[in-house]
């Protein structure tokens, strides 16, 4: 399951502890430090603005990481722009929840895949991921969640 269209979404235990702008200097210490392994870290920008959107956006050559507001919940999202396997992308995703220093839920986490024709199984996620994996139920023009809980 080598593809750069997974996503996945780590959530805050206290979303609400910091405002999103606070986030900006925080990412570009990253920048100046390359501070995430195997990722070139370029640009930082703000859509705090949206409501429920993608907050504040550090743009990578590999991926794009957020701090995501979307369905009022708070989150690191990690997309990956480059092939990769589905473990690479939930290691990653956890690397940079880890250098972000704020408290995450390590129990439940989202994968979210940006392409149908290549949409893994649920049990496929669940052989790469070692956890309990269930379709979110969500509108079907909305692209394929997987709710993954550790075990």
């Amino acid at each position: 399951m080598t593809t750069h269209k997974y996503g996945v979404k780590l959530f805050f235990t206290n979303p609400s502890a910091k405002p999103l702008k606070d986030f900006i200097p925080v990412f570009h210490g990253w920048i100046q430090r390359q501070a995430l392994p195997r990722h070139l870290l370029i640009d930082v920008h703000d859509y705090s603005h949206v409501h429920h959107g993608p907050g504040i956006l550090l743009v990578a050559h590999e991926a794009n990481l957020s701090i995501d507001e979307a369905e009022g919940r708070r989150g690191l999202v990690y997309i990956r722009k480059q092939p990769a396997p589905l473990r690479e992308i939930v290691e990653a995703a956890r690397q940079a929840a880890k250098l972000l220093g704020e408290p995450f839920d390590a129990g439940t986490f989202e994968i979210f895949v940006n392409d149908r024709l290549a949409t893994p199984s649920a049990g496929q996620i669940a052989e790469a991921t070692g956890g309990r994996v269930a379709q979110k139920k969500t509108d079907p023009r909305e692209r394929l969640t997987f709710t993954v809980q550790a075990h």
